[in-house]
């Protein structure tokens, strides 16, 4: 989403540390000796024009959300928050909303302005595989450009580069 919402700039550098510990740990999974999946993620990832990104991400933790996601500007911010659906995931994967709030001054007071959401009473994932299959049957261009996956797919690689190194690294994006 962050990426997206920035127009995908380049990213640069990746300071990241992952860890295992429920899928691993016998006491939370019964299969933890098969389990290979990292269960919590944060990483501070430069991009061009003096941007940064702070990720994190669990689907394991004692505790029920890792927060909203937060776009901090010079002149204001964005909160926006997924919606509770009861679904212990909060949405993540099927790109839902809960609220967008815009927090700015105005007339010399810091002021939070709420942004309306549109509710959609669609299933967000079958939409996306629809399109993107309907994409292929029409001979259209993908919904979600090669380049952007690309560039997703690099972030995660030097996400992992850096957390098994123990140090910053570069991201590098192969050419197509």
């Amino acid at each position: 989403m962050a990426l997206n919402a920035l127009g995908y700039p380049k990213p640069l550098t990746v300071s990241a540390f992952t860890s295992n510990h429920f899928g691993t740990n016998p006491l939370y999974h019964g299969e933890s000796d098969a389990f290979e999946v990292e269960d919590f993620g944060v990483a501070l990832i430069r991009l061009e024009g003096n941007l940064t990104l702070n990720f994190k991400i669990s689907w394991a933790m004692h505790m029920d959300s890792l927060g909203a996601t937060l776009f901090l500007g010079t002149d204001g911010g964005l909160k926006v928050t997924t919606p509770n659906t009861g679904d212990p995931w909060g949405g993540v994967w099927d790109g839902g909303i809960g609220s967008i709030s815009l927090f700015h001054d105005e007339n010399g007071q810091h002021v939070e302005t709420p942004i309306p959401v549109e509710e959609h009473q669609v299933d967000r994932f079958f939409e996306k595989v629809n399109d993107f299959v309907a994409s292929i049957r029409d001979g259209r261009a993908a919904p979600i450009p090669g380049e952007q996956i690309l560039i997703n797919q690099a972030i995660i690689d030097g996400i992992l580069r850096s957390s098994a190194s123990g140090r910053e690294v570069e991201i590098e994006i192969p050419e197509i």
